[in-house]
């Protein structure tokens, strides 16, 4: 069992018998004896569960005085008190005031070792468990803290794309109006030099804007609709699904020049029943990680080859595979074993929380489906994310 029991008592020889007794008993925990008590403060500065057990008497001091100041720096820390005085144990209101200040007990020498290991044990077992529990809902209000602020980009994004459409409109209609007055200086003008001017000049630059607008336009469409919860499951189309992502990363994906391809193989029905906007986010979250895997790749380690990114969905009427796949560096060891921990991240601040991937395997998991990843090695060239989903959603 884990966790550190430290008895503190005035008398080396009590240590000694101490230090036999319940490492005998207790032969899975960290004993720390000692005649110190700044040794026993120092213990608990480092914040871990630990069971003290402290003479009530230790020489000018008193042992209550002594588990004051170490309950001041650390909540992970419980304590046994001990005395060999028949006053102290005889002494109701004493025991009261040990009791209240959070002591488990006040026992009598010569100690019972074996009563006093159990206690330890117990109580140990029980520090360990409040502590993980506290641990846990503080994990859990992180968690609500970076949802909520998650919520309020998802709305900034709303007026965001509104703010943006509405300009963009003007835009596309002054270089339709752009085209529409070259077609009418065509019929007015037989002017070779004008017309070479449009033909060269500006009627490219026109038609290379208005594609631009395209792109933008499917784009803020893209994020309206990721933005947009998805409160039922209704049936998707895997090509459409798939587009929404190339969407989604375009700008990286070009921005590193990655040869990004799709495959769907023809066993897969069609569409599949599912809830469109969070498939979309779990995939896009693993296609975004690839292109940050990328370029770590080349800034650190100035790794250049040819970057390819694929999905690939395959499987059948029942289940689905998607299977989301790099030539990137292979995940490092220490970073594969944590990769969906909460919380857990290799990049910046300004890069990322830790939760994408977390938050992606909880939603596979409310789908039925599963998450797991196969690592890039010497006999496998790839880094492959694989995601297993049922094709009917019946949450």
């Amino acid at each position: 069992m884990k966790g550190t029991y430290c008895v503190l008592d005035d008398e080396q020889d009590f240590l000694t018998v101490a230090s036999g007794a319940l490492k005998k008993f207790l032969p899975d925990m960290k004993g720390v004896f000692t005649t110190d008590p700044e040794e026993a403060v120092n213990l608990a500065i480092k914040d871990e569960p630990i069971i003290f057990i402290i003479d009530i008497v230790l020489g000018g001091k008193t042992g209550m005085e002594i588990y004051q100041r170490i309950s001041a720096v650390s909540k992970k820390v419980r304590v046994i008190f001990i005395t060999g005085d028949e006053n102290f144990i005889n002494d109701d209101n004493l025991r009261s005031q040990i009791l209240l200040e959070g002591s488990i007990d006040l026992m009598e020498k010569p100690v019972k070792w074996h009563e006093l290991a159990i206690k330890v044990k117990n109580n140990m077992q029980l520090l360990l468990y409040q502590c993980n529990l506290e641990d846990i809902i503080a994990e859990r209000t992180q968690q609500l803290i970076h949802a909520d602020r998650l919520a309020t980009v998802g709305t900034m994004v709303s007026s965001i794309i509104h703010e943006i459409s509405s300009p963009l409109t003007f835009i596309k209609a002054n270089q339709e109006m752009c085209r529409y007055a070259f077609d009418r200086i065509k019929e007015v003008t037989e002017d070779k030099e004008v017309l070479s001017i449009f033909d060269r000049l500006i009627n490219p630059s026109v038609d290379e804007s208005l594609k631009g607008i395209v792109r933008i336009e499917e784009l803020l469409r893209s994020f309206r609709r990721f933005y947009k919860r998805d409160d039922v499951a209704s049936e998707v189309d895997f090509s459409e699904l798939l587009d929404e992502i190339k969407n989604l990363t375009y700008y990286n994906i070009k921005k590193n020049n990655i040869d990004f391809t799709f495959e769907i193989a023809k066993s897969v029905p069609k569409k599949i029943i599912c809830k469109k906007q969070e498939l979309i986010q779990v995939i896009t979250n693993i296609v975004n990680n690839a292109v940050d895997a990328f370029e770590d790749a080349e800034e650190k380690l100035g790794i250049k080859k040819q970057k390819e990114l694929k999905i690939v969905v395959s499987g059948d009427n029942f289940m689905t595979n998607i299977v989301v796949s790099n030539n990137g560096p292979a995940i490092p060891k220490d970073v594969f074993e944590r990769m969906f921990e909460p919380f857990f991240t290799t990049k910046t601040a300004e890069k990322g929380t830790g939760l994408g991937l977390a938050i992606s395997k909880q939603i596979l998991k409310f789908m039925g489906g599963t998450i797991y990843v196969e690592n890039k090695s010497e006999k496998h060239p790839t880094v492959d994310f694989i995601i297993t989903i049922p094709m009917t959603y019946n949450a």
